[in-house]
């Protein structure tokens, strides 16, 4: 994928600079000029002629011309300069020269590069070939859509809905008093900004919104009962004083709205995207399962079982711990080791690695030191036994031990003796 990612920024770069041949390079010449300037001008556009020499191999102008299709048109475009022309060329001369080194060099023949050629080669073919299958799954219908709709609708239901104002009182009293103000026809904003106690709703002249009958307000919290009665007062009238935990409240129901559903309108796209996500997911398995007919796919099923079942070594699950991040995670792979491999040729090292961590990574010392406990109990012909012993002794004081500790979670520390596995067991 670095191989894919470096062309990409070549691309890139190329568009950047801006080096793109224009078609109307020969524009500047003179409208007549002189017979013998007849064969220059056809030099200049025969793709055989060869510009660069690097070795054994050209660049020749239909490289040239091939390369800057590579281009984006619309930066193309853009470029028509002898200098531009010039950059290009010259980046061309580098890559080869960086390709040929590297082919000298053998890079092609390595197993990482060929397995990540063989890879984007994989996975360009499926692409391409898998976007031709799929072109030929057409999307669905405005109709499919609103029969989709009616059959759906309750999916697309609206609550009923009311929009009000209130003015908040301390006491029942004072929002009586506002009450009969608000009924006498007193103006409705001039008694907000005098008598409300909500300083949140007071600027907007005591708007609470749009609720709905589960009385969630946006500024009150879950009010309920004075939502239903904000429901049963209806559109245009004042109500109150309603009590509620933040205080008394009398209300102006602007608006109720009942229950009804999204029009078709305002719903049509995401139902067209979810019925075209649906129909390619249907299409891509239909073409599937044909390709699986015609190929003649016959699964071994006891083989796959036992394949996939297998569990990992204690070498690789030992591997896997030590390329975890987080000290925990690490702590749980080792233990986890260390449950299913009890006696393994790194059973040891896990054990030592479990108190080293907790010892050096998170100081906790007690945990620590019921690990290397395990290691001289368990494990007491490793070669780590003696390590055990000193951490238990020195770790909570700043001496420092006779071997690495920071290559021990490298396993430099934590690998097994070499040309024997018995001592790593404790057994003999």
């Amino acid at each position: 994928m670095r191989a894919a990612r470096q062309g990409i920024r070549m691309v890139a770069a190329l568009a950047a600079i801006g080096l793109v041949v224009s078609a109307a390079a020969t524009s500047a010449a003179p409208a007549k000029k002189p017979a013998r300037s007849a064969p220059r001008r056809a030099a200049a556009t025969d793709t055989a002629q060869v510009l660069v020499r690097i070795g054994g191999e050209t660049i020749t102008a239909a490289d040239f011309r091939r390369r800057l299709e590579e281009v984006p048109e619309q930066a193309r475009a853009n470029f028509a300069t002898p200098e531009g022309r010039q950059q290009l060329l010259d980046r061309m001369v580098e890559e080869r020269v960086w390709l040929a080194t590297a082919l000298k060099n053998g890079v092609a023949d390595r197993p990482k590069v060929q397995q990540q050629l063989a890879q984007q080669r994989r996975d360009l073919l499926i692409r391409t070939w898998l976007g031709e299958v799929m072109a030929a799954n057409s999307a669905p219908s405005d109709s499919e859509a609103k029969l989709f709709y009616e059959e759906h609708k309750d999916d697309y239901r609206t609550p009923a809905a009311a929009t009000l104002h209130h003015i908040q009182s301390k006491t029942e009293a004072e929002a009586r008093k506002v009450f009969k103000l608000a009924t006498g026809g007193q103006d409705w904003a001039k008694l907000v900004q005098k008598h409300t106690a909500d300083t949140l709703t007071r600027a907007a002249g005591g708007s609470l919104g749009s609720v709905t009958k589960d009385g969630q307000f946006a500024t009150l919290g879950r009010q309920p009962a004075l939502a239903e009665s904000a429901f049963a007062l209806g559109a245009g009238r004042i109500g109150g004083p309603w009590k509620t935990d933040r205080g008394w409240h009398v209300v102006k129901v602007d608006e109720v709205r009942p229950a009804g559903w999204r029009p078709f309108e305002t719903v049509r796209p995401m139902i067209l995207r979810q019925l075209g996500q649906q129909r390619s997911q249907e299409f891509y398995r239909q073409q599937l399962d044909e390709a699986r007919r015609r190929l003649g796919i016959t699964p071994d099923s006891v083989a796959i079982k036992q394949f996939v079942s297998q569990k990992k070594s204690a070498r690789e699950m030992f591997k896997d711990a030590q390329e975890l991040g987080p000290p925990r995670e690490r702590i749980a792979a080792y233990e986890k080791l260390l449950e299913l491999y009890p006696d393994s040729e790194v059973s040891a090292q896990a054990q030592f690695m479990v108190g080293f961590i907790c010892s050096e990574e998170l100081k906790d010392y007690d945990r620590a030191e019921k690990a290397f406990r395990a290691v001289i109990d368990r494990y007491p012909k490793s070669e780590l036994a003696p390590s055990a012993e000193w951490m238990v002794e020195h770790m909570r004081t700043e001496e420092a031990p006779p071997f690495n500790l920071q290559e021990a979670d490298s396993s430099k520390a934590a690998q097994p003796p070499q040309g024997s596995s018995k001592g790593s067991s404790g057994k003999p």
